[in-house]
């Protein structure tokens, strides 16, 4: 490009911002990068001055050939948008001169969004209704969300099922821009067809976090679709307090897949307000017992300020798992009120004594277990358990946790009395995201003359599967990042079918579609929490 003197430059601008010839101006503003700041400054006042229709023309026109000049330079793009807010109505008239070129018609259909101008309403709504090209109709979309415009959402939802998944892309951030109750009602219902666009709603509705948006976040945790309640579980956690109150409020439904998944929310979100209501839940003692056990394994995880006395009750629970989410939450907010609990319990008949105490050793709770070493009925027993049944990991445990405790006496009676190596245990892995199930699948699995390998993230079980190939593999259904359905799809991906390995998702849903999607992936059996060593003894004898 030859070079152009500065004084020529300007004097060619004001010439033909005078005579309006626009061609002419285009070709000297393409030189706009050779020139220095306050000569750009100078030439951009002198089309500041020009008839409105001239000086918007040329500035787009700038815009579209040299896109990169207006990075350079951000004040064409300024003065463009402040001639328009001066003169809106010359805006309007090229969104709806459908002659213009496409070019421009995006480009100030862009800007009407931008600027959140009402006043290009019904010209937007006229293009999404009229027009079938995908780019201005994409533009359209997305100046209607940014303008917020309430009238547009139900022509809008129409492009959440159209077959380009870029369009629909559009048309569910521009419903979440507008944010209506409606809008956000539209994007629910689209919720389920396909998992990508599931994702994007979900984050919709946690960003925007109206009362409305929490209600459909909420909503996610009674979907059909296993990936979509994940989602929503790990998106409620993410707004946190906020969210509370209306989780809360599912406490008072007799739903038990909506109750397990709200508890355990609650528990990851660690708000004491949610205390208070899940007390009230296990005071109308819930007769599921994974009900129960998430709502004791909830409270674990929660501040107990006061009122902790009340999870010694569940140290009575007739389900081994109930009793071991209650020894957990004890063992987490222990005091002396609990300790004096615990003592009652601990002295009571040898068979709740024993019941008690194996509870405590398997779920290694420390405290409780070293505030009762010096009770004889508490060493008698836990001795005994730990030398004869306990997995050889707890055992341990224990052991050093009593010498670096000053038992070493105790420790050293478990050393005398171990037993010789056992033989090699068929290898079984159990995946789920919660460490209390792992810990039971410990004890039952180990007490069924298996190995358990335990997996709290269900990657690491997918990456290890062809190096420690197991006889069997448990997993549960609902986990974040990869549930079991993905987890199933992904070990059959490698080369491993139903017969190579056996495949029993343990789950506390009973949900029509998730066994469906369960079966397709390639799953054995499916067997319903809560587990006993009897039930899946039999699961894993039918395969191995």
């Amino acid at each position: 490009m030859p070079e152009i003197n500065e004084k020529d430059f300007l004097d060619e601008i004001r010439y033909d911002i005078k005579v309006k010839d626009i061609l002419k101006a285009k070709i000297v503003m393409a030189y706009l990068e050779e020139m220095k700041p306050e000569v750009v400054r100078s030439a951009l006042s002198e089309i500041g001055k020009a008839d409105i229709k001239f000086a918007v023309h040329l500035l787009a026109d700038v815009l579209m050939d040299t896109p990169e000049e207006a990075k350079t330079y951000p004040l064409v793009k300024q003065l463009l948008i402040s001639r328009i807010l001066d003169n809106p109505q010359t805006l309007l008239d090229i969104l709806r001169d459908t002659k213009e070129k496409l070019t421009t018609r995006l480009l100030f259909i862009e800007l009407s969004g931008e600027i959140r101008l009402p006043e290009a309403t019904p010209f937007l709504l006229k293009i999404l209704k009229e027009e079938e090209g995908e780019k201005i109709l994409k533009g359209a979309i997305n100046a209607a969300g940014m303008i917020g415009i309430p009238s547009a959402a139900a022509i809008v939802a129409d492009y959440l099922y159209v077959d380009s998944f870029e369009l629909i892309a559009c048309a569910i951030s521009a419903l979440g821009q507008i944010g209506t109750r409606s809008a956000l009602h539209r994007l629910a219902e689209r919720i389920g067809i396909d998992p990508d666009l599931d994702l994007m709603i979900i984050d919709i509705f946690a960003q925007n976090q109206s009362q409305d948006a929490l209600e459909k976040l909420n909503e996610t945790l009674t979907s059909h679709y296993a990936h979509v309640r994940t989602a929503g579980k790990a998106k409620l956690v993410e707004v946190g307090s906020k969210a509370v109150p209306v989780l809360t409020n599912n406490l008072l439904h007799f739903d038990s897949d909506l109750l397990i998944h709200t508890l355990n929310v609650l528990g990851d979100i660690r708000d004491e307000a949610a205390v208070d209501p899940i007390r009230k839940l296990l005071y109308n003692e819930p007769k599921d017992p994974n009900i129960r056990f998430a709502a004791y394994e909830a409270l674990g995880l929660l501040p107990l300020q006061k009122g902790a006395f009340s999870l010694a009750s569940g140290l009575e629970d007739s389900e081994s798992h109930v009793r071991a989410a209650a020894a957990r939450a004890i063992d987490r907010n222990y005091n002396t009120v609990l300790l004096a609990g615990m003592k009652n319990l601990v002295n009571g008949s040898e068979k709740d004594a024993e019941r008690v105490i194996t509870t405590i050793i398997d779920t290694q709770c420390d405290k409780i277990f070293l505030s009762l070493m010096d009770d004889e009925q508490v060493k008698k027993t836990g001795v005994s358990y730990l030398v004869k049944k306990a997995h050889p990991d707890v055992r341990s445990y224990f052991k050093n946790l009593l010498v670096k405790n000053g038992y070493k006496d105790i420790a050293q009676e478990l050393d005398a009395t171990r037993k010789k190596a056992e033989k090699k245990r068929p290898k079984v892995f159990a995946v789920d995201d919660s460490k209390m199930i792992l810990s039971i699948y410990r004890k039952v699995l180990h007490n069924l003359g298996y190995e358990p390998v335990l997996f709290e993230f269900p990657e690491e079980a997918v990456d290890k599967v062809k190096q420690e190939k197991p006889e069997i593999i448990l997993t549960d259904l609902n986990m974040p990042k990869i549930n079991g359905i993905e987890l199933i799809r992904r070990v059959r991906s490698k080369g491993l079918d139903k017969k190579k390995l056996p495949i029993i998702m343990v789950t506390t849903q009973n949900e029509a579609m998730d066994n469906e999607a369960a079966d397709k992936a390639g799953v054995n059996a499916i067997l319903h929490k809560p587990f006993t060593e009897e039930s899946i003894g039999k699961a894993i004898a039918s395969f191995i």
